[in-house]
């Protein structure tokens, strides 16, 4: 287990050699761990071959076997392997737990297949085993996150005539699904019922409702809901006070942006580097450089890491502005201080030197520079930027 723990999967697989060649038979649980762990490092084939191992010394897998077996399948969205997975227990008379079951159905609707996800569901309130709260809420946002809230709002009826009683997570997820097809009244009157019910919303909630109005670029109805917060007993977070700066921020309105930074820090919360980077985005836009320097800086002053996202933005905006010694320098800086770069930063400046500047050269020895780094590679976009350049200065 501690060479599971720590990654060590072939040593861990070596112990189990060694105990037999000592004489000693492993147990399930013995196999059980080492499964656990090839499941975790994403080595399936290695965790089901363990279990045919096991199976061909006389070792019977348990509930526990299987379940983590679902588990890592259903990391790596392999739900056919899953649901196989699942009926290999039942043909050996075993029941997956309500752990797993809602686990399949969540990978199901991630990958869009609510209709499946709802059949197993039903078929679930057939067996033995029942759904709970939590199986509910993952179809049901599964059908949200689809866009059928005809379909979500039956299955939220079908849990309260089984006598399942919704929790926050439920009622927020609804919330959410009505505020993605921009069915804003409607959310606001779940909103109105959660709040004189016994289950009460919470920050999750309101950033959902926030995000919503702001999206639609009603600020007025934005700021009435933070407002209303605080009389349902429900704080603000770095979240629900980055949405609202981002909204202001959109509708060019900076000084109620800055007032609400401010009132952040005056509360105790500690704008995040996401605060920090909704400023340099909005000023980018803008093409006020100089001030998104200065955020620039001011992150430097709290201490704040600048993140990928941070210099990339910068990089635009000087890029835009057709001052790519400036971008190079942003891009030199992040190097110094070891942020990693993505395939995106790279693009960014190869499209700036080849397009704006027209000067393969520089854009040519930045490939050869991505071509050498060892945690982004090339994709098509990247060489594109590279080939249009090219056919640019053919034209001339």
């Amino acid at each position: 287990k501690n060479l599971c723990d720590k990654g060590k999967m072939q040593k861990a697989h070596g112990c189990i050699k060694d105990m037999m060649r000592h004489g000693m038979e492993p147990t399930v649980i013995t196999f059980n761990t080492l499964i656990d762990g090839w499941c975790k490092v994403d080595k399936m084939s290695v965790a089901m071959n363990v279990t045919k191992f096991m199976r061909n010394i006389g070792v019977e897998p348990d509930e526990r076997t299987f379940n983590t077996l679902i588990h890592g399948y259903c990391n790596r969205h392999d739900m056919m392997m899953a649901k196989k997975i699942m009926e290999m227990m039942y043909k050996v008379h075993l029941v997956p737990n309500v752990v797993s079951f809602t686990t399949v159905v969540k990978g199901l609707c991630d990958m869009k297949l609510c209709g499946e996800a709802t059949v197993l569901v039903q078929n679930m309130l057939k067996s033995i085993l029942k759904p709970n709260v939590i199986t509910f809420t993952a179809l049901l946002k599964g059908w949200c996150d689809h866009g059928d809230l005809k379909m979500a709002y039956k299955i939220l009826n079908n849990m309260i005539d089984l006598e399942y009683k919704p929790d926050v997570r439920t009622w927020t997820v609804l919330i959410h699904g009505l505020c993605q097809q921009n069915q804003m009244v409607d959310a606001m009157h779940v909103m109105d019922a959660l709040c004189v019910s016994e289950t009460k919303p919470n920050v999750v909630t309101l950033n959902s409702l926030v995000r919503g109005w702001c999206n639609q670029g009603n600020m007025e109805m934005a700021t009435k809901v933070f407002d209303v917060a605080s009389k349902v007993n429900v704080i603000p977070n770095e979240v629900t006070y980055t949405t609202m700066i981002r909204g202001w921020l959109q509708k060019r309105h900076t000084k109620q942006a800055i007032a609400l930074i401010e009132q952040m820090v005056a509360v105790g919360i500690r704008p995040d580097v996401v605060t920090f980077n909704t400023f340099i985005r909005s000023y980018c836009k803008e093409k006020d450089m100089d001030t998104a320097m200065d955020v620039l800086r001011a992150m430097r002053r709290n201490r704040i890491k600048a993140s990928v996202v941070t210099y990339t933005t910068m990089m635009q905006g000087w890029i835009e502005l057709k001052r790519l010694d400036l971008a190079t320098e942003v891009f030199d800086e992040m190097k110094r201080r070891n942020v990693r770069r993505t395939v995106v930063t790279y693009t960014l400046l190869i499209t700036g030197w080849a397009r704006e500047m027209q000067r393969t050269d520089k854009a040519e020895a930045v490939m050869k520079e991505l071509m050498e780094y060892p945690h982004a590679k090339p994709n098509t976009r990247t060489f594109n930027s590279l080939i249009r350049g090219y056919k640019y200065l053919y034209h001339e």
